[in-house]
């Protein structure tokens, strides 16, 4: 798997590509990418994983949420925008309203620039 990432303003935008499965995503994606955070300002994170090819993904779900909740408290991150080729829509709403009642605003796209601009607005 390999990731890209960039800095826009407190936003970091990150790319990934490459096969996965859940604990591969939050092992090579998730952690490292929150871990990064706590050294940064970033009130915003855009995740795209269009380029990551994981059947499992909506089934990852719960542990996505459970791993962002472990290193919420440590950064500054208020939204979270994770874009995808995967239609949610009762997961979505199960997700946001999880991380919402504990204080991270998080949507789900399917395009990044959409993504970007509702990551990097205020509040």
């Amino acid at each position: 798997m390999h990731l890209s990432s960039e800095l826009i303003g407190e936003c970091m935008i990150v790319r990934c590509q490459g096969e996965s499965d859940c604990q591969s995503c939050i092992d090579t994606i998730y952690r490292p990418i929150l871990n990064q955070l706590e050294d940064t300002q970033c009130t915003g994170l855009v995740i795209d994983k269009r380029g990551i090819q994981c059947s499992r993904e909506k089934k990852s779900l719960n542990l996505v949420a459970e791993t962002i909740l472990l290193y919420k408290n440590r950064s500054p991150l208020r939204k979270m925008a994770l874009v995808t080729s995967i239609e949610y829509s009762k997961d979505e709403e199960l997700l946001r309203n999880i991380l919402f009642e504990k204080g991270l605003n998080i949507r789900l796209f399917t395009d990044l620039e959409e993504a970007t601009l509702w990551a990097q607005s205020y509040p």
